[in-house]
Protein backbone atom coordinates (compact mmCIF):
# COMPACT_ATOMS: atom_id res chain seq x y z
CA UNK A 1 0.00 0.00 0.00
CA UNK A 2 1.08 3.44 -0.62
CA UNK A 3 -0.48 6.33 1.20
CA UNK A 4 -1.28 10.48 0.79
CA UNK A 5 -2.93 11.18 4.09
CA UNK A 6 -4.11 15.01 4.50
CA UNK A 7 -4.00 16.41 7.37
CA UNK A 8 -1.18 13.96 9.18
CA UNK A 9 -0.28 16.76 12.18
CA UNK A 10 -3.41 16.56 13.50
CA UNK A 11 -4.42 14.05 16.14
CA UNK A 12 -5.79 11.09 14.51
CA UNK A 13 -2.89 11.44 11.69
CA UNK A 14 0.17 11.57 14.38
CA UNK A 15 -1.79 8.15 15.61
CA UNK A 16 -2.27 6.99 12.11
CA UNK A 17 1.24 7.48 11.03
CA UNK A 18 2.79 6.13 14.51
CA UNK A 19 0.80 3.09 13.60
CA UNK A 20 2.20 3.03 9.79
CA UNK A 21 5.77 3.16 11.07
CA UNK A 22 5.23 0.33 13.73
CA UNK A 23 3.32 -2.42 11.57
CA UNK A 24 4.64 -2.12 8.41
CA UNK A 25 1.80 -1.63 6.30
CA UNK A 26 2.41 0.68 3.67
CA UNK A 27 5.90 0.94 1.47
CA UNK A 28 5.07 4.78 1.26
CA UNK A 29 3.23 6.94 2.83
CA UNK A 30 3.52 11.23 1.75
CA UNK A 31 2.58 12.82 4.64
CA UNK A 32 0.64 16.44 3.74
CA UNK A 33 0.00 19.44 6.24
CA UNK A 34 0.07 23.30 7.04
CA UNK A 35 2.49 22.84 9.33
CA UNK A 36 4.97 20.24 9.22
CA UNK A 37 7.07 21.18 12.22
CA UNK A 38 4.78 18.53 14.53
CA UNK A 39 6.14 15.86 11.90
CA UNK A 40 9.62 16.35 12.38
CA UNK A 41 10.27 12.55 13.75
CA UNK A 42 9.33 11.42 10.13
CA UNK A 43 11.57 13.41 8.20
CA UNK A 44 14.18 11.48 7.90
CA UNK A 45 12.41 7.92 8.19
CA UNK A 46 12.55 5.45 5.72
CA UNK A 47 9.50 5.27 3.72
CA UNK A 48 8.07 8.58 5.24
CA UNK A 49 8.18 11.77 2.70
CA UNK A 50 6.84 15.08 4.21
CA UNK A 51 5.15 18.23 2.16
CA UNK A 52 3.24 21.53 3.20
CA UNK A 53 -0.08 21.74 1.54
CA UNK A 54 0.92 24.78 -0.33
CA UNK A 55 4.25 22.81 -1.72
CA UNK A 56 2.05 19.57 -2.66
CA UNK A 57 -0.17 21.88 -5.01
CA UNK A 58 3.05 22.58 -7.26
CA UNK A 59 4.75 19.54 -7.53
CA UNK A 60 4.37 17.17 -10.36
CA UNK A 61 3.88 14.03 -9.20
CA UNK A 62 2.71 10.56 -10.22
CA UNK A 63 0.03 8.81 -7.52
CA UNK A 64 -1.47 6.70 -9.65
CA UNK A 65 -0.62 3.50 -6.31
CA UNK A 66 -1.49 5.72 -3.86
CA UNK A 67 -4.59 5.87 -2.11
CA UNK A 68 -5.78 8.75 -0.02
CA UNK A 69 -6.60 9.53 3.54
CA UNK A 70 -8.06 12.95 4.07
CA UNK A 71 -8.04 13.68 7.56
CA UNK A 72 -8.14 17.42 7.31
CA UNK A 73 -10.69 19.77 8.52
CA UNK A 74 -10.73 22.44 10.94
CA UNK A 75 -12.09 20.90 14.35
CA UNK A 76 -14.34 24.39 14.50
CA UNK A 77 -17.86 25.57 13.48
CA UNK A 78 -16.42 29.14 13.05
CA UNK A 79 -17.43 29.71 9.39
CA UNK A 80 -14.00 30.83 7.98
CA UNK A 81 -12.36 27.71 9.01
CA UNK A 82 -14.89 25.19 7.54
CA UNK A 83 -14.53 27.54 4.35
CA UNK A 84 -10.75 27.09 4.29
CA UNK A 85 -11.34 23.36 4.53
CA UNK A 86 -13.49 23.30 1.87
CA UNK A 87 -11.27 25.19 -0.25
CA UNK A 88 -8.12 22.85 0.50
CA UNK A 89 -10.44 19.99 -0.27
CA UNK A 90 -11.62 21.20 -3.66
CA UNK A 91 -7.65 21.98 -4.53
CA UNK A 92 -6.67 18.52 -2.97
CA UNK A 93 -8.82 16.45 -4.99
CA UNK A 94 -8.27 18.30 -8.36
CA UNK A 95 -4.20 17.91 -7.65
CA UNK A 96 -4.84 14.26 -7.08
CA UNK A 97 -6.76 12.83 -10.05
CA UNK A 98 -3.88 15.22 -12.36
CA UNK A 99 -1.86 13.13 -10.53
CA UNK A 100 -3.23 9.82 -11.30
CA UNK A 101 -4.74 9.14 -8.00
CA UNK A 102 -7.83 7.05 -8.24
CA UNK A 103 -8.87 5.69 -4.45
CA UNK A 104 -10.21 8.44 -1.75
CA UNK A 105 -10.74 7.62 1.83
CA UNK A 106 -12.26 10.36 3.35
CA UNK A 107 -13.09 11.09 7.18
CA UNK A 108 -16.23 12.48 8.20
CA UNK A 109 -18.12 12.62 11.16
CA UNK A 110 -21.08 10.88 13.10
CA UNK A 111 -21.92 14.36 14.07
CA UNK A 112 -23.89 14.43 10.70
CA UNK A 113 -26.86 11.98 12.28
CA UNK A 114 -29.56 13.51 14.26
CA UNK A 115 -28.06 14.43 17.74
CA UNK A 116 -31.32 13.08 19.44
CA UNK A 117 -31.22 9.85 17.43
CA UNK A 118 -32.79 7.09 19.85
CA UNK A 119 -31.08 4.17 18.69
CA UNK A 120 -27.07 3.93 16.89
CA UNK A 121 -27.01 5.58 13.79
CA UNK A 122 -27.08 3.18 10.70
CA UNK A 123 -25.96 4.50 7.53
CA UNK A 124 -29.27 4.31 6.39
CA UNK A 125 -30.39 6.70 8.29
CA UNK A 126 -30.90 10.77 7.24
CA UNK A 127 -28.35 13.09 7.79
CA UNK A 128 -29.59 15.74 10.13
CA UNK A 129 -26.69 18.43 10.89
CA UNK A 130 -27.09 20.88 14.02
CA UNK A 131 -23.77 22.68 14.01
CA UNK A 132 -21.71 24.75 10.65
CA UNK A 133 -19.19 21.86 11.16
CA UNK A 134 -21.30 19.29 10.28
CA UNK A 135 -22.60 20.86 7.68
CA UNK A 136 -19.18 21.14 6.29
CA UNK A 137 -18.90 17.64 6.85
CA UNK A 138 -22.05 15.87 5.10
CA UNK A 139 -21.40 18.62 2.56
CA UNK A 140 -17.75 16.97 1.29
CA UNK A 141 -19.07 13.78 2.01
CA UNK A 142 -21.29 14.44 -1.40
CA UNK A 143 -18.89 16.61 -3.47
CA UNK A 144 -16.21 14.14 -2.73
CA UNK A 145 -18.83 11.78 -4.32
CA UNK A 146 -19.68 13.32 -7.03
CA UNK A 147 -16.18 14.34 -7.95
CA UNK A 148 -15.32 10.45 -7.62
CA UNK A 149 -18.29 9.88 -10.23
CA UNK A 150 -17.08 12.34 -12.28
CA UNK A 151 -13.40 11.05 -12.68
CA UNK A 152 -14.26 7.19 -12.32
CA UNK A 153 -12.50 7.47 -8.82
CA UNK A 154 -13.30 4.82 -5.83
CA UNK A 155 -14.42 6.57 -2.83
CA UNK A 156 -15.33 5.81 0.90
CA UNK A 157 -17.36 7.92 2.91
CA UNK A 158 -16.48 7.12 6.72
CA UNK A 159 -18.22 8.19 9.80
CA UNK A 160 -15.93 8.03 12.69
CA UNK A 161 -17.50 8.08 16.48
CA UNK A 162 -16.06 10.85 18.44
CA UNK A 163 -12.36 10.19 19.51
CA UNK A 164 -10.34 9.75 22.85
CA UNK A 165 -6.98 9.28 23.49
CA UNK A 166 -3.69 10.49 24.77
CA UNK A 167 -3.22 14.26 24.87
CA UNK A 168 -6.64 14.95 23.88
CA UNK A 169 -8.07 16.47 26.56
CA UNK A 170 -11.71 17.99 24.90
CA UNK A 171 -13.89 15.03 25.74
CA UNK A 172 -15.72 14.77 29.41
CA UNK A 173 -13.75 11.14 30.23
CA UNK A 174 -10.15 13.41 30.56
CA UNK A 175 -12.34 16.13 32.41
CA UNK A 176 -13.79 14.00 34.79
CA UNK A 177 -10.44 12.18 35.40
CA UNK A 178 -8.53 15.51 35.74
CA UNK A 179 -11.41 16.80 38.30
CA UNK A 180 -11.79 13.77 40.22
CA UNK A 181 -7.33 13.68 40.72
CA UNK A 182 -7.73 17.40 41.34
CA UNK A 183 -10.38 17.53 44.19
CA UNK A 184 -11.32 14.00 45.31
CA UNK A 185 -15.03 14.92 44.66
CA UNK A 186 -17.41 14.43 41.49
CA UNK A 187 -20.83 16.00 40.56
CA UNK A 188 -22.33 15.12 37.78
CA UNK A 189 -25.80 15.66 36.32
CA UNK A 190 -27.94 12.64 35.25
CA UNK A 191 -29.48 13.66 32.47
CA UNK A 192 -29.11 10.09 30.17
CA UNK A 193 -27.31 11.33 27.60
CA UNK A 194 -25.35 8.44 25.81
CA UNK A 195 -21.69 8.90 24.57
CA UNK A 196 -20.05 6.09 22.67
CA UNK A 197 -16.00 7.15 22.13
CA UNK A 198 -13.64 5.44 20.38
CA UNK A 199 -9.73 5.54 20.62
CA UNK A 200 -7.64 6.91 18.20
CA UNK A 201 -5.64 3.63 17.84
CA UNK A 202 -8.80 1.89 17.21
CA UNK A 203 -9.76 4.45 14.58
CA UNK A 204 -6.45 4.32 13.19
CA UNK A 205 -6.11 0.60 13.10
CA UNK A 206 -9.88 0.96 11.02
CA UNK A 207 -8.41 3.33 8.77
CA UNK A 208 -5.41 1.27 7.30
CA UNK A 209 -8.28 -1.57 7.30
CA UNK A 210 -10.73 0.81 4.96
CA UNK A 211 -7.98 1.26 2.76
CA UNK A 212 -6.96 -2.25 2.30
CA UNK A 213 -10.52 -2.97 0.89
CA UNK A 214 -9.98 -5.48 -2.41
CA UNK A 215 -13.46 -6.02 -3.45
CA UNK A 216 -14.64 -2.73 -5.80
CA UNK A 217 -18.17 -3.34 -4.36
CA UNK A 218 -17.15 -2.50 -1.25
CA UNK A 219 -16.02 0.81 -2.29
CA UNK A 220 -18.41 3.82 -3.36
CA UNK A 221 -19.93 4.04 0.16
CA UNK A 222 -20.60 5.40 3.30
CA UNK A 223 -19.71 3.65 6.67
CA UNK A 224 -19.93 4.32 10.07
CA UNK A 225 -17.07 3.35 12.37
CA UNK A 226 -17.18 3.15 16.22
CA UNK A 227 -17.43 1.02 18.91
CA UNK A 228 -20.66 -1.19 20.10
CA UNK A 229 -20.44 -0.11 23.62
CA UNK A 230 -22.04 2.73 24.60
CA UNK A 231 -22.74 5.05 28.34
CA UNK A 232 -23.84 7.38 30.53
CA UNK A 233 -21.65 9.86 32.63
CA UNK A 234 -22.60 8.19 35.22
CA UNK A 235 -21.23 5.22 33.98
CA UNK A 236 -17.74 6.86 33.22
CA UNK A 237 -18.03 7.81 36.53
CA UNK A 238 -18.23 4.68 38.42
CA UNK A 239 -15.45 3.76 36.16
CA UNK A 240 -13.04 6.07 37.44
CA UNK A 241 -14.55 5.27 40.70
CA UNK A 242 -13.67 1.87 40.22
CA UNK A 243 -9.92 2.89 39.04
CA UNK A 244 -9.76 5.38 42.22
CA UNK A 245 -10.57 2.43 44.67
CA UNK A 246 -8.21 -0.14 42.92
CA UNK A 247 -5.53 2.56 44.08
CA UNK A 248 -7.04 3.08 47.69
CA UNK A 249 -7.41 6.75 46.39
CA UNK A 250 -10.54 8.70 47.98
CA UNK A 251 -13.04 9.64 45.68
CA UNK A 252 -16.71 11.17 46.55
CA UNK A 253 -19.34 11.22 43.91
CA UNK A 254 -22.55 13.50 43.75
CA UNK A 255 -25.24 12.59 41.68
CA UNK A 256 -27.75 15.32 40.27
CA UNK A 257 -30.91 14.92 38.84
CA UNK A 258 -31.20 16.72 35.58
CA UNK A 259 -33.45 17.19 33.01
CA UNK A 260 -33.04 14.70 29.93
CA UNK A 261 -31.36 16.31 26.94
CA UNK A 262 -31.82 12.71 24.73
CA UNK A 263 -28.70 13.18 23.26
CA UNK A 264 -26.84 10.14 21.75
CA UNK A 265 -23.75 9.82 19.47
CA UNK A 266 -23.25 6.54 19.48
CA UNK A 267 -22.87 4.36 15.86
CA UNK A 268 -23.57 1.62 14.78
CA UNK A 269 -20.92 -0.13 12.53
CA UNK A 270 -21.86 -3.76 11.61
CA UNK A 271 -21.23 -2.70 7.70
CA UNK A 272 -17.62 -1.90 8.51
CA UNK A 273 -16.94 -4.76 10.60
CA UNK A 274 -18.53 -7.13 8.37
CA UNK A 275 -16.40 -5.68 5.26
CA UNK A 276 -13.31 -5.10 6.58
CA UNK A 277 -13.11 -7.19 9.97
CA UNK A 278 -11.94 -4.71 11.88
CA UNK A 279 -13.31 -4.35 15.28
CA UNK A 280 -12.88 -1.64 18.09
CA UNK A 281 -10.52 -3.05 21.27
CA UNK A 282 -10.68 -0.27 23.91
CA UNK A 283 -13.78 -0.65 26.36
CA UNK A 284 -14.59 2.47 28.03
CA UNK A 285 -12.62 1.47 31.27
CA UNK A 286 -9.21 0.98 29.29
CA UNK A 287 -10.01 4.44 28.34
CA UNK A 288 -10.46 6.09 31.42
CA UNK A 289 -7.83 4.14 32.88
CA UNK A 290 -5.55 5.09 30.09
CA UNK A 291 -6.40 8.47 31.04
CA UNK A 292 -5.96 8.31 34.25
CA UNK A 293 -2.35 6.89 34.81
CA UNK A 294 -1.70 9.58 31.97
CA UNK A 295 -2.67 12.32 34.33
CA UNK A 296 -1.05 10.69 37.42
CA UNK A 297 2.49 10.26 35.57
CA UNK A 298 1.41 14.03 34.41
CA UNK A 299 1.33 15.27 38.21
CA UNK A 300 3.90 13.28 39.41
CA UNK A 301 6.55 15.23 37.12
Amino acid sequence: MKFVISGAGGFLGQNLLEIIAKKTIAKSVLALDIDLSVLKNYKNKQRFSLCTNEDFLTYDLDLSEYTLINLAYARSSNFEAVKSSCKWTFALFKKLEASGCKKYVNISSQSVYDPQREFPATESDLPQVSELYDLGKYYLENWIREFSEKHGALYLNLRLSSLVGPNFPQRITSRLVNKALKDHELSINLNGQIFSYMHVRDASLALAASAELDEKSDWNKVYNIGTDEKYTIEDIARCIEDIFAKENLPLKINRVLAKANKLNSSVDATLFRCVTGWAAEYSLYDIVEEEFYQELRKRDN
